[in-house]
């Protein structure tokens, strides 16, 4: 396993994904706890999360990435300058909010926050973009796990490191710190390959039309667009609602914080890495539909097994182990076939437009389900939610299976 991950191009997505979950923390739960210690109430801190709608919007630019050339960095690949001023501002967004107290200027940190959330996705756009240009078909799955790898390496980094950080240097000192860490993904980004050049001929005079009109409807030509759609707005829902309610499910069996931490947060994490790992070889080895299909089953296992917890409405540590092993492998196995799976559908020229563009339909679905699941759950119980999310994934096998059937 270590020997496949050796590629360069693969250490290169590692850094720069590393880079891509440095600020998306900051910008979340750690950014939370900082206000909350400014004596923020729970009602202003949620509205804080709207500086991470960047995120959310990224595919309004990402057209502009593989049309426009930024007349900087000339000695760089077009993409790669957006890459490196992205990185640059980045950095200089979260040392500007490391500056700044939420109490004096919260306008400024809302600012701040929100330059760090855009220059953050605009990051995230180049370096799925240079991971497509970069992976044959025989490295997808590596290339999807190496970014996958160092993204939750560096969520990490600026969740439990940040926090303990600011034990020590103060949140300015934290915040700093994690500014610098991202400095990472400037060496992933100039080391690698650059993407091919483009013979590509103007379907328009028009620049609207073919920066941003051209490639939806590319995407819309391909025979499994319909299906592709239905499979992204599915597969994630199951993972959403074991992610975003497994807190409170877990607390009103009785677990405590301490249990809930060591078993989610750390044990549950490398297990998540594990399984991105292992997505990457089994891509590699036997293919991005087996992996997707392999981590599906898994997810409704994991479902289900959630289910069987709340029946029994008891205190079983043993049993959660056994679940979060199997929901958290699972978890990583799917985002590195996910990934993989959709890089196939992006096609030059129009790379960074095609995968934002499916990615943040996944986003929709991710928020769509969290506000559901809560529902459910109020009005229905624990034991139905975990069985209807474990059923949401059999359309997602169904979608997978006519994409199979159209493209042979």
């Amino acid at each position: 396993m270590i020997r496949f991950y050796r590629n360069p191009v693969f250490l290169c997505l590692m850094a720069m994904g590393f880079t891509s979950g440095i600020p998306f923390l900051l910008t979340l739960s750690t950014l939370s706890i900082w206000l909350s210690e400014c004596g923020f109430d729970t009602k202003a801190i949620g509205i804080f999360t709207a500086v991470s709608l960047p995120y959310a919007f990224k595919f309004l630019w990402a057209p502009l990435i593989d049309k426009v050339k930024l007349p900087i960095f000339l000695s760089l690949h077009p993409i790669k300058r957006f890459g490196l001023l992205a990185v640059l501002c980045l950095i200089a967004s979260l040392v500007l909010l490391a500056q700044l107290d939420p109490v004096e200027n919260l306008m400024g940190v809302v600012f701040a926050a929100t330059s760090v959330s855009f220059f953050a996705a605009t990051h995230d756009i180049v370096l799925d973009a240079l991971r497509i240009y970069a992976s044959d078909p025989r490295q997808v799955g590596g290339g999807a796990a190496s970014e996958s790898i160092g993204f939750r390496i560096g969520m990490i980094t600026s969740g439990a490191g940040a926090v303990y950080l600011s034990l020590w240097v103060g949140w300015q000192g934290a915040y700093i710190a994690m500014a610098m860490c991202c400095a990472a993904g400037i060496f992933g980004l100039l080391h690698m390959p650059d993407p091919p050049s483009q013979n590509h001929k103007s379907k328009s005079n028009n620049f609207w039309q073919e920066t941003f009109l051209n490639p939806l409807m590319d995407l819309l030509k391909a025979p499994v667009f319909v299906p592709l759609i239905g499979f992204i707005l599915t597969i994630k829902i199951a993972g959403t609602v074991m992610n975003a309610l497994g807190a409170p499910f877990l607390f009103s069996l009785g677990f405590s914080k301490l249990e809930y931490a060591s078993i989610t947060k750390i044990y549950g994490v490398g297990m998540m890495l594990f399984g991105s790992f292992a997505g990457g070889l089994i891509v590699h080895r036997r293919g991005t539909v087996f992996c997707l299909k392999l981590s599906t089953v898994l997810q409704m296992l994991a479902c289900t097994f959630f289910a069987v917890l709340a029946s029994l409405g008891q205190h079983h540590v043993d049993l959660l182990i056994l679940t979060l092993s199997i929901e958290s492998f699972s978890s990583g196995l799917l985002a590195t076939g996910f990934i993989s799976y959709l890089s196939l559908f992006c096609k030059s020229p129009y790379v960074a437009s095609h995968f934002t563009l499916l990615y943040s339909l996944g986003s929709l679905s991710r928020v769509l389900a969290s506000i559901g699941a809560g529902y459910v759950a109020a009005h229905f119980g624990w034991v139905v939610l975990f069985l209807a999310s474990s059923a949401t994934l059999l359309p997602a096998l169904w979608y997978l299976q006519r994409m199979l059937e159209r493209e042979s």
